[in-house]
């Protein structure tokens, strides 16, 4: 296997750009997934850098394997959380790091061939946990909360307009018999929509609601909060942290966090000098989010929702 059995991951060229990787770095790849992005890291690392290639799916990770045998020497594959960074680190006996990658994309394994019931385009068992170690999963989700509670999900992750009705006729069909199956949700939120707004609305009527429940059973918004304020204090001065997200949520999340750290001033308006004492760490160097070219997007339909957000440690 060579570098051109790889697949072309999202945004890969501004990847390398922005993270800028150099002989001799320490890059924590916190997603691995196909391991597109690491095989471009370790060709400006090589011969003495380290890619941390973290991913906590066991089945992805086995393939990441095989696929970077012959770079071994330039890999340390990790079965974890990414947002583990520090337990991670410690394990590895690292104190520092030179470089992160996250891209927060669903892989296309976990949609395709896990028969976890991340897709709303096939009947599977509902599961949608990244680790069958960690729990709930979605049958519980959605087969144990209260009305209430499924109704903040999907409102909150989903951003779903309809999910009082959605949640509502989730209870009214547990009332019955259980909700096993991806195909059993599907069908119970298609008759939630009100017919004259399906036809507006673009792709699966599913898809929010599947994204809502992905993000409360693995915990994605807590994980992405806590590995940018715990991997941006194992950065050395002078690194880098570059972001993939795909969807509004953990966009503002992102953007929010790296505000933070490049320091904003609180202080009421028309003061001369400022008194809350904000401390300016990083450099935003994305000022708007980097987005897809026509021609990838054309290329990779799943690319199309994806932009990416970067900083650099100055403190």
């Amino acid at each position: 296997m060579n570098y051109d059995d790889f697949h072309v991951s999202v945004l890969l060229t501004e990847v390398i750009d922005y993270l800028d990787p150099e002989e001799g770095d320490i890059v924590y790849d916190g997603t691995l997934g196909g391991a597109g992005h690491t095989v471009e890291i370790i060709k400006a690392i090589a011969p003495t850098g380290k890619v941390i290639g973290v991913d906590l799916n066991s089945q992805t990770l086995s393939t990441a394997t095989s696929k970077l045998e012959l770079f071994a020497k330039n890999v340390l594959l990790v079965n974890d959380n990414f947002a583990n960074i520090k337990n991670i680190l410690l394990k590895l006996n690292i104190k520092k790091i030179n470089k992160i990658l996250l891209d927060l994309g669903l892989s296309s394994f976990l949609i395709d061939r896990s028969g976890r019931g991340f897709s709303y385009l096939r009947d599977e068992r509902l599961d949608m946990r990244f680790s069958p170690d960690t729990w709930p999963d979605a049958h519980e989700v959605i087969n144990k909360y209260q009305e209430k509670r499924l109704k903040e999900i999907f409102l909150k992750y989903g951003e779903e307009r309809f999910s009082g009705r959605i949640a509502a006729n989730i209870i009214k069909y547990r009332e019955a018999k259980s909700i096993e199956t991806t195909g059993d949700l599907v069908n119970i939120v298609r008759q939630s929509i009100p017919g004259n707004y399906g036809k507006y609305r673009k792709g699966n009527p599913a898809k929010r609601v599947f994204q809502a429940i992905r993000m409360e059973v693995n915990r994605e918004l807590e994980s992405i909060s806590k590995v940018i304020d715990d991997g941006f204090e194992v950065l050395e001065k002078g690194g880098r942290m570059v972001i993939i997200s795909y969807h509004s949520l953990e966009d503002k999340l992102v953007k929010t966090r790296f505000r933070e750290l490049e320091g904003i001033c609180t202080c009421p308006p028309g003061l001369p000098v400022c008194r809350c004492g904000v401390v300016k760490k990083a450099e935003i160097l994305t000022r708007r989010a980097i987005f897809p070219s026509v021609e990838e997007q054309e290329k990779n339909p799943r690319s199309k929702s994806a932009r990416l957000r970067a900083i650099e440690k100055i403190l």
